[in-house]
């Protein structure tokens, strides 16, 4: 006597009647049907959470290259539709809590006028901020995130080191040799004509090529040696009786008599001599700071490692919505992160948007924008208040 067929414990139930069913093939897309013999019905059994998650790896993957999104597979239109949910999630950032040797950090501006602010090492980015503009108060906010490292290098906007001195009092400051540099070349042009400039802007060339503590030295003498040599060519004056009032600079328009007439270059000069001072040129040639690895002179590590590549990354998916814009960086930046973690755990860290709210006009006063058509004078339009005889 043969035995009654049983049924795989795995096997699917059929949806209708909750009878196990069997297989039956596979559909052209190769998934594997099923048949319940009881209600004949025939479906396909899909793993919601499977392919959740194979639309959040392919999300991921969009928002951290610059791949195009015509060259995905597929219509764009069904990509939009399968992927809109995972625009609502967010990567999490967990601060380290390690005092690093070295933090560089510098602004850059995006489109929707938004300026990123990244602190980053060697390594990757410890932590951003968004902000309008660079300022004290969104360097403040960057900062205070972050434990005081023992060296921090900046291009020396006045928010950054007015932040710094709040937050981090006794971090030293690297003031970006190349920075320094190019202010340099702007007033003396990578070709200048004349002796002065020739000869600072050798100096620029020199303050980049410094290596080591006697090397700095020399530098610093080179500097001294300039001083001696053109410091009176740049006390020479200019009085404003002696100028047509074309030539005038504009500050010096209204309440200057004489100005400095090479004012420029005389600047410049001064900031080197204040850099010296402060002791912001060659931090990281100090030996009481004994660092883990050879300190950086300059910001590029922070601008050639993460914002030229954020700026090429915006421009490949230039026409982003704001808000697509937003999430992608911070996807784009936490992927690029020390302390990161696999993108697929933020699956189910999604943020609760904020419904609209509904117009409420003042019973007061008539609505300014309707949906209803107005049944008691439907001959009017609502636009404009006429006056006078109908006329055909």
């Amino acid at each position: 006597m043969r035995g009654v067929k049983s049924f795989n414990p795995r096997a699917r139930h059929c949806p209708i009647c909750d009878e196990p069913c069997k297989k039956k093939g596979k559909t052209a897309a190769g998934s594997q049907r099923w048949y319940c013999k009881n209600c004949r019905y025939s479906f396909t059994s899909t793993r919601t959470d499977q392919q959740k998650l194979a639309q959040f790896r392919e999300f991921c993957d969009y928002v951290t290259d610059t791949e195009p999104k015509r060259r995905l597979a597929g219509s764009l239109r069904t990509w939009d539709r399968n992927h809109a949910w995972c625009w609502d999630t967010r990567p999490v950032w967990e601060p380290t809590g390690e005092v690093y040797d070295q933090v560089f950090i510098d602004g850059t501006y995006i489109a929707h006028g938004w300026c990123v602010l990244i602190a980053a090492t060697t390594d990757g980015v410890i932590a951003y901020q968004l902000c309008d503009k660079e300022s004290k108060t969104a360097y403040t906010a960057l900062l205070s995130r972050i434990p005081a490292p023992a060296v921090v290098t900046t291009d020396g906007d006045k928010g950054a080191l007015a932040a710094i001195k709040a937050c981090w009092p006794t971090t030293h400051v690297q003031r970006c040799l190349v920075h320094i540099q190019r202010n340099i070349r702007r007033i003396t042009t990578s070709r200048p004509r004349i002796k002065q400039h020739k000869a600072l802007y050798k100096i620029a060339l020199n303050l980049t090529k410094i290596t080591t503590a006697e090397e700095a030295i020399e530098w610093q003498k080179g500097l001294s040696a300039f001083h001696s040599l053109y410091d009176q060519w740049l006390a020479e004056r200019t009085y404003k009786h002696t100028v047509p009032a074309s030539q005038v600079p504009k500050f010096a328009v209204n309440n200057k008599s004489w100005w400095y007439t090479h004012h420029h270059t005389r600047r410049i000069v001064r900031s080197l001599d204040r850099y010296i001072k402060d002791g912001v040129l060659f931090t990281y040639l100090d030996p009481a700071i004994d660092p883990a690895q050879p300190l950086a002179s300059t910001t590029n590590p922070l601008e050639g490692g993460i914002n030229a590549p954020l700026k090429g990354f915006l421009h490949a998916h230039r026409g982003w919505s704001e808000d697509h814009m937003l999430t992608a960086l911070d996807y784009w930046l936490y992927n690029r992160s020390i302390n990161r973690q696999p993108l697929e755990t933020f699956i189910t860290n999604t943020r609760q948007t904020q419904p609209a709210s509904k117009h409420k006009p003042n019973s007061d006063q008539p609505a300014k924008i309707d949906n209803a058509i107005d049944h008691e004078q439907p001959w009017e339009d609502s636009l404009t208040i006429r006056k006078g005889w109908i006329r055909n």
